[in-house]
């Protein structure tokens, strides 16, 4: 296995993140890594009354979803230095999560490895929304681990552990 320097973990709030993040710390671990914990809050653009028609909205109503982001990867910062890992940063972005996830934060970090969970999304839902998973495969500059196991490598029933159906 190569010797990663910097890995980087994306987290929703879901419990296929949550199984990513474990995956995630037992590789900085294992490679005395550099962990990223990067929550993605979706802002894509809206229109308004510019003369482009298009733009971003004011991003003071995503606060109260960054505030609360923010907590949790505290938490989950904790958890990865109570295991052991001694390099742990956090960022919560507004954007898209598939292009942060599987390129910008990647390219601008050095990110050499990304983990991330496996959507679970019924066959309508990756049609209409598309898969994360599948997208930072596809794009990123770096190894990708899409986790389908628990922390014990058994499998794990994915719609138990996603959103609902779509």
């Amino acid at each position: 296995m190569s010797d990663y320097q910097h890995v980087l973990v994306g987290i929703d709030g879901s419990k296929q993140s949550e199984m990513a993040l474990e995956k995630a710390i037992s590789a900085a671990l294992q490679n005395n890594a550099k962990l990223s914990l990067l929550s993605v809050i979706n802002g894509e653009r809206f229109p308004n009354t510019s003369t482009v028609g298009y733009g971003f909205i004011d991003r003071s109503v995503y606060d109260g979803a960054v505030k609360e982001m923010e907590k949790k990867l505290a938490h989950y910062q904790k958890q990865a230095e109570d295991a052991g890992v001694t390099n742990v940063d956090l960022k919560v972005k507004i954007g898209n999560a598939k292009i942060e996830l599987g390129s910008k934060f990647p390219e601008a970090n050095d990110v050499d490895l990304i983990v991330v969970g496996a959507t679970g999304l019924n066959f309508i839902g990756r049609m209409i929304v598309g898969s994360t998973a599948s997208y930072v495969v596809r794009e990123s500059p770096c190894d990708v681990i899409v986790v389908k196991t628990d922390k014990e490598n058994k499998p794990v029933d994915l719609q138990k552990t996603t959103y609902p159906e779509i």
